[in-house]
């Protein structure tokens, strides 16, 4: 329950409760009779006073805008839902837009929502920087929170996977149950997720004394028509891979739609780990092994880096970096004797 919620139950002004349990009551002459209901029902409702609502309320528009590369990524789709929803409990509403993994729309979106009337904004890069976003960006009319992925060139706050440890995770497992010749369906090489997330597979064939020469990559965009020919090449290689290893989560889409073109079977023929945890990973035949992002934990911290930008004159550009969870499952066994 939030504060709106909160007077609605209680009959009375949304202003009310906010005077109540910000500690003004007194001064806007609120009743003590009052005072101790909102208290009351505060308590038994969990519901405390939001620094960040508060702060847009005080003469700011209470809009944060929100800019994707993919909304239909599964990732990118359960990240804005859990930000919107974390900044919808404090009364501020999100402008969502979507850059379609493109440079050039990245750059004219930003440059259309830096000029509106916007109280912060929380950015998902496409990862590639350019003299024009990077000029945009060095000096913002707003407060400004990077999400997921880095933007080369700009020291701004971030919140982020550590990918090469990641990287190092899938390779790790697949190396643990034999497997020596491995494939990466990369997604955007040019991306500094992408690159670390590589350097940790070679990390990890470093780690068991394999030539990460010998790693088999393929990939050029996050596009499902790139995964599908990426995923072609890696299973037609002369000697091809025992184990694949996604990079990106639309990746797999690709990587499974072609599996089934050349009538392999997951994990008899091919041993699979893919990045990003699916809703469906659990269900398909056989259930997927997964790299997960804390989605909900990176979504709590990007609107807290917030918060403290808009409260405070604060010139730290903080940044975080989580943990990723390998979630084995079928989809990974010790590779066949040929």
């Amino acid at each position: 329950m939030n504060i709106s919620e909160l007077a609605n139950e209680l009959g009375v002004a949304v202003s009310t409760v906010s005077r109540v349990l910000s500690g003004n009551a007194e001064k806007y002459r609120i009743s003590q009779k009052t005072v101790a209901r909102v208290q009351q029902a505060a308590e038994k409702f969990h519901v405390t006073p939001d620094p960040l609502g508060a702060g847009l309320r005080r003469g700011k528009s209470g809009i944060v805008g929100l800019l994707v590369p993919d909304i239909t990524n599964s990732f990118f789709s359960q990240l804005a839902r859990a930000i919107e929803l974390r900044l919808r409990s404090s009364g501020v509403a999100v402008q969502l837009c979507d850059s379609a993994e493109d440079p050039d729309t990245e750059t004219a979106l930003l440059e259309k929502m830096l000029g509106r009337r916007l109280d912060g904004l929380i950015i998902a890069p496409v990862g590639m920087s350019s003299p024009a976003l990077l000029e945009k960006l060095r000096n913002p009319t707003m407060p400004i929170v990077m999400v997921d992925r880095p933007l080369p060139g700009l020291d701004s706050a971030l919140v982020a996977l550590d990918n090469r440890s990641a990287g190092q995770k899938a390779a790790t497992h697949l190396l643990e149950k034999g497997h020596k010749k491995l494939g990466c369906l990369r997604g955007d090489p040019g991306s500094e997720s992408d690159q670390d997330r590589f350097a940790g597979v070679e990390d990890a064939f470093r780690e068991f004394n394999i030539d990460p020469q010998s790693l088999i990559s393929e990939g050029g965009s996050y596009s499902r028509e790139q995964s599908v020919a990426a995923a072609r090449a890696l299973l037609s290689a002369p000697e091809r891979p025992t184990g694949i290893i996604t990079l990106s989560g639309q990746g797999i889409l690709g990587l499974l739609e072609t599996v089934r073109a050349f009538e392999l079977k997951i994990p008899a023929d091919l041993s699979v780990v893919a990045f990003d945890e699916q809703p469906w990973s659990p269900l398909i035949e056989p259930p997927l092994t997964t790299i997960a992002q804390p989605v909900d934990e990176m979504a709590r911290k990007v609107v807290q880096i917030l918060e403290q930008k808009l409260n405070t004159d604060t010139a730290l550009e903080p940044r975080e970096v989580f943990a990723a969870e390998l979630i084995g499952r079928s989809s990974v066994t010790s590779p066949r004797e040929k």
